[in-house]
C-alpha cells in the first residue's frame, strides 16, 4: 500500500516528516508550504501527535525534490542574482559619495556600471579586509558610521562596546595634530603604557599648558579601569591569570604585569566576590525558606573532591533543595583539619555533618537527606542524634553502578558467556522496576530478583520459587522461544549471576532508594565546580574556596533561570545511554546572563573606597573597626568580671563593698540620711603650718596644676562625688568607681567648711620639674587661679547653708 501524502493526500510519498527530537527543522519544513501562522501551527501540532503514537508522516515530490534534503520552498522568492551580483556593502557606499565628512546621494548606477564595479575581494579601495557575506544594514551602519550618513531617520545605529582592539599605529595617527586644537605638533609626544592603559603628554603652542590624553578612566583617581576590569572578567569567568597573560604575549596586547593582576584580585576583586556571595545566598536561602513545604525540605547531599585518586587535599559538600535545584549551603573541607587528620575520606562525612548544622541553625527543617551509597554517612546518619527525625535516603544510580561493573567483570569470564548479552537488559530492567514501584519498595526489590527466572526461561509460576514472595509472573507479554542465550540453574553462571543479583547491600539499599530524590543536582553543580576549579589544578584551600563561591553563583543563576522560565530551548538531541535500552534527551538551552558578574564589577568601587578608608584612618593613627569592636567587647567583659567581683568580693553586709553612704552618715538606698550622726571617714585637717608651703612645694604645686592633675579640686572631684552617688546599694556596684590598679586618697580641703572627696592613680608618675626661666610667671598664674577658685566656693557655701541644715533625700524616695 502506497504512502499518502499528509499535505495533499497524494499518492506516492516517500519522504519522512522529521521526528519530535528535531523541533526546529519541523518548524523549517512547516514554514516551507507557506501557510498563515494558524494553519502552520495546527498541522504541525497534529503531525506531532501522530509521531508520538508512533505513526509516520510522510511527504510527496509535490514538495521535496527527489535527492534534496529540505522541502520546496514556497515563501516569497529571493532577488535574483542578475540584480544581487554586487554585495551589499559596495551597492551601499556606491549610493553615497563621502566629501569631507559630507553625504551626498547620487543616482543608482546601472547593471553595467555594477558590473565593473570594484570586487571587494579583489579591489584596493577598502585597506582592512570585509567579510564576503551579505552584511545588513545595520551591521553596516555600525561598521561605517564615522564616514556614511543613512538617509533613514528611523535607523539608529547601535553604541560602541565598552572597549575596541585599537592598533598602536592607527591611533598614534591621530595626535599628528592637537585633538584639542588642531594644530600640527611640532614637539614629541610622551608615551605612558601603565598595564592595558595607554597616556599621552605633549606641550602645545596655541593651547596653555601640558596636555594629557589617557584611553582609560580611573577608578578612584587610582587605578585604570581597565586593569581592573580585565581582573575581574577574567576571575569571575574562570579564566587564569597564566593563561590571559599567555594570550596576551600572542596577541601583542599590553597587559598588566602578574604580580599586579594577582594584587589587584587580592585586595579588590575577592573582597567584591565575598560581597556579592553572601547577599546572592541570603537571597537564595530566603527563596527556598518561602517556597519550603510544612513537611521540611528533601534536600540531596554529596562531596567533590579537588583531585583524582586518594589524594585530594579540599572537599566541597554541598546541598541542594531538590523542589528548586538551588545550592542552599556548601562546607569546603581540608584534610588538615581538626577531626580529618590527613585522611581524605573522612572530609565527605564531616562536611555533611557540619552542613546539616549549618541549615538547623537557619530554622530550616530538613524533611530527607539523599546521598550516594556511602557507607560512613549512612552509619553517622543512624546514630548521630543531630539526624534523628531525618529520613536518610539513596541515590540510585550509584547503587546500578556497582552492579553494572559487577556484571561487566563477570561477561569477561570463560565460564560466563552469556553475562554480555544479559548484561545491559539486566540494568535496564532494575531501572524499570525502581521508578515503577517507587512507593512499594519491597514488591520493586522482588521483581528485580524476578531477573533470575528469566534468565533461565521460566516467566510464571513464581509462588513455588522462595525468594520470590507476591509476584506470580512476568510482566512482559508472551515471549517467543529462543533458547540461544538462556542460563542453565545448575551452571556456574548461574550462581555467579544469583550471587551479583541478590547482593546485600544492593537490596538494603534498593529499600532507601526513591525514584523522586536523586544526587544528580550535585553531579551538575560539581561539573561547573570543574569549569571554575580544575582537578588537574592544585590550589591552596583559601583559593579553592573563592572558586567554589563562583562556581555556586553560576549553578544558582541557571537554577533561578530556570524557575523563572527565562531560557528556551533551541535544540535537543537523542543520545544512546551505556546500560540502558532508552535513549536520553539532552537539550540546548539559550545562552544564560549571568548578572552576579557585572554586579561584582559595580562593587569593586565601593571596595575601593573602602581600602582608601582604611589607609586614610591607618595613617591617622585611628582604630579600625575591628579594633574598635574588639575594644568593646574587651571594656564589656571587664565591665561584667568587675560586677561578679565586686558582689562576691567586698565589707559589707552581704559580702559586696561597703556602701560609701553608709559611711559618710547616710542610709541605706531609700532611707532618709541621719544628719546628726558622724561620719566614719576621719578628715585630715590642714594647719596653718602645713599650709605654708616651702619654695620648692610651691613648684611641685604648680606643676601638678599645669599638668592636669587628679588631686584638683574641680571638674575630678565633682566627677567623683556624683560616681560615688550613681554607685551607691546593697553589695552591688559598691567602691568601682576606680580604675584597675588605682588606690582612693582621701583629702580635705577645709575653705569655709567645703570638703572635697578626690583619687589618684596608684602609678601616676611625678612630672619633670619646669625650667627657672618660668618658675615666677607660673607662680603668678597659680595664685590668681586659687583665688578664683577660693571665692567661688565661698559662694557656693554661702547660697546653699540653709540647704545644708535640711538631711538630704534620695532621688525618687522621699518622705509622703
Amino acid at each position: 500500500m502506497a504512502n499518502k501524502c499528509v499535505v495533499c493526500e497524494g499518492p506516492g510519498a516517500f519522504r519522512s516528516f522529521p521526528a519530535n527530537s528535531l523541533p526546529l527543522k519541523q518548524v523549517h519544513w512547516v514554514q516551507c508550504l507557506n501557510l498563515l501562522p494558524e494553519e502552520s501551527e495546527r498541522l504541525l501540532n497534529e503531525w506531532r501527535d501522530r509521531l508520538g503514537r508512533k505513526q509516520r508522516v510522510y511527504w510527496c515530490s509535490k514538495h521535496i525534490e527527489e535527492g534534496q534534503p529540505d522541502p520546496i520552498d514556497r515563501r516569497s522568492p529571493k532577488p535574483s542574482a542578475s540584480v544581487d551580483t554586487m554585495p551589499l556593502l559596495s551597492r551601499q557606499l556606491s549610493e553615497v559619495r563621502v566629501d569631507d565628512g559630507t553625504a551626498q546621494s547620487v543616482p543608482t548606477p546601472t547593471a553595467s556600471r555594477m558590473h565593473s564595479f570594484p570586487s571587494i575581494s579583489r579591489g584596493n579601495s577598502f585597506p582592512s579586509p570585509l567579510p564576503s557575506r551579505d552584511v545588513s544594514e545595520e551591521e553596516l551602519l555600525y561598521s561605517s558610521q564615522e564616514t556614511i550618513h543613512s538617509d533613514r531617520e528611523d535607523v539608529v545605529p547601535p553604541p560602541l562596546p565598552p572597549y575596541l582592539l585599537i592598533s598602536s599605529v592607527q591611533l598614534m595617527v591621530l595626535f599628528k595634530r592637537c585633538p584639542s586644537c588642531g594644530l600640527e605638533l611640532n614637539s614629541s609626544i610622551t608615551r605612558v603604557v601603565n598595564g592595558s592603559a595607554l597616556v599621552l603628554k605633549w606641550n602645545c603652542e596655541r593651547c596653555d599648558g601640558p596636555q594629557t590624553w589617557s584611553s582609560q578612566p580611573k577608578l578612584k583617581g587610582r587605578f585604570f579601569e581597565g586593569n581592573i576590569k580585565l581582573v575581574c572578567s577574567a576571575h569571575t569567568t574562570a579564566l587564569p591569570i597564566s593563561r590571559l597573560l599567555d594570550f596576551g604575549h600572542e596577541l601583542g596586547l599590553a597587559l598588566p604585569a602578574e604580580r599586579t593582576m594577582r594584587d589587584y584580585l587580592s585586595k579588590l576583586v575577592i573582597p567584591a566576590v565575598n560581597t556579592i556571595y553572601c547577599n546572592h545566598m541570603r537571597m537564595v536561602q530566603s527563596t527556598v525558606r518561602n517556597t519550603m513545604s510544612g513537611g521540611g525540605l528533601d534536600i540531596s547531599m554529596d562531596g567533590r573532591y579537588d583531585s583524582p585518586g586518594f589524594s585530594a587535599t579540599n572537599c566541597t559538600v554541598s546541598a541542594v533543595d531538590l523542589s528548586s535545584n538551588l545550592v542552599i549551603m556548601i562546607v569546603n573541607k581540608n584534610k588538615e583539619e581538626k577531626g580529618i587528620e590527613n585522611v581524605s575520606g573522612r572530609m565527605e562525612k564531616e562536611g555533611v555533618k557540619e552542613g546539616v548544622r549549618r541549615i538547623h541553625a537557619m530554622q530550616l527543617k530538613i524533611r530527607s537527606i539523599c546521598t550516594d551509597n556511602d557507607a560512613k554517612i549512612g552509619k553517622m546518619l543512624r546514630e548521630d542524634p543531630v539526624f534523628k527525625g531525618i529520613k536518610h535516603l539513596l541515590d540510585f544510580w550509584h547503587l546500578i553502578k556497582g552492579i553494572n561493573h559487577d556484571l561487566r567483570e563477570l561477561s569477561k569470564k570463560k565460564s560466563c558467556p552469556n553475562i554480555h548479552h544479559w548484561r545491559n537488559k539486566i540494568i535496564n530492567h532494575a531501572y524499570y522496576c525502581h521508578y515503577k514501584y517507587g512507593r512499594d519498595r519491597t514488591l520493586c526489590m522482588n521483581y528485580w530478583i524476578a531477573a533470575l527466572p528469566h534468565v533461565t526461561g521460566k516467566h510464571r509460576g513464581f509462588r513455588k520459587i522462595p525468594f520470590l514472595k507476591g509476584i506470580r509472573k512476568c510482566k512482559h507479554e508472551a515471549l517467543g522461544k529462543d533458547n540461544m542465550h538462556l542460563i542453565k540453574r545448575d551452571s556456574e553462571e548461574y550462581q555467579e549471576l544469583k550471587a551479583v543479583i541478590m547482593k546485600p547491600t544492593f537490596l538494603s539499599g534498593l529499600l532507601r532508594a526513591s525514584p523522586k530524590t536523586n544526587t544528580s543536582p550535585n553531579e551538575s553543580y560539581n561539573s561547573i565546580i570543574n569549569m571554575y576549579a580544575p582537578k588537574s589544578r592544585a590550589c591552596s584551600p583559601k583559593w579553592y574556596e573563592e572558586r567554589v563561591k563562583l562556581a555556586t553563583m553560576h549553578f544558582n543563576n541557571l537554577a533561578l533561570l530556570s524557575l523563572l522560565n527565562l531560557r528556551e530551548e533551541r535544540w535537543n538531541t537523542s543520545v544512546n545511554v551505556i546500560g540502558r535500552q532508552a535513549n536520553a534527551v539532552k537539550r540546548k538551552m539559550t545562552k544564560a546572563v549571568h548578572e552576579w558578574r557585572n554586579e561584582v564589577w559595580k562593587e569593586v568601587p565601593c571596595v575601593l573606597e573602602g581600602r582608601l578608608v582604611e589607609q586614610f584612618l591607618r595613617k591617622n593613627q585611628a582604630p579600625t573597626d575591628r579594633e574598635y569592636i574588639l575594644a568593646l567587647q574587651q571594656e564589656e567583659e571587664e565591665a561584667v568580671s568587675d560586677e561578679e567581683g565586686g558582689e562576691g568580693d567586698g565589707d559589707g553586709e552581704d559580702g559586696g563593698d561597703s556602701d560609701a553612704s553608709m559611711e559618710l552618715g547616710g542610709g541605706v538606698y531609700g532611707e532618709e540620711v541621719d544628719s546628726d550622726r558622724e561620719p566614719t571617714m576621719k578628715l585630715i585637717e590642714l594647719s596653718d603650718v602645713e599650709d605654708q608651703k616651702s619654695e620648692g612645694e610651691d613648684e611641685e604645686d604648680e606643676e601638678e596644676l599645669s599638668s592636669g592633675s587628679e588631686w584638683d579640686e574641680g571638674e575630678a572631684g565633682r566627677m567623683a562625688l556624683e560616681r560615688g552617688r550613681m554607685r551607691r546599694g546593697r553589695g552591688r556596684g559598691r567602691g568601682r568607681g576606680l580604675s584597675r590598679g588605682g588606690t582612693v586618697a582621701q583629702s580635705v580641703v577645709t575653705t569655709d567648711k567645703s570638703t572635697v572627696l578626690t583619687r589618684a592613680p596608684a602609678n601616676q608618675e611625678e612630672e619633670e620639674p619646669s625650667t627657672e626661666e618660668g618658675k615666677g610667671e607660673k607662680r603668678e598664674k597659680r595664685k590668681v587661679r586659687l583665688e578664683k577658685k577660693a571665692r567661688k566656693v565661698v559662694m557656693d557655701e554661702s547660697s546653699s547653708e540653709s540647704e545644708r541644715e535640711k538631711p538630704p533625700v534620695k532621688k525618687g524616695r522621699g518622705k509622703d
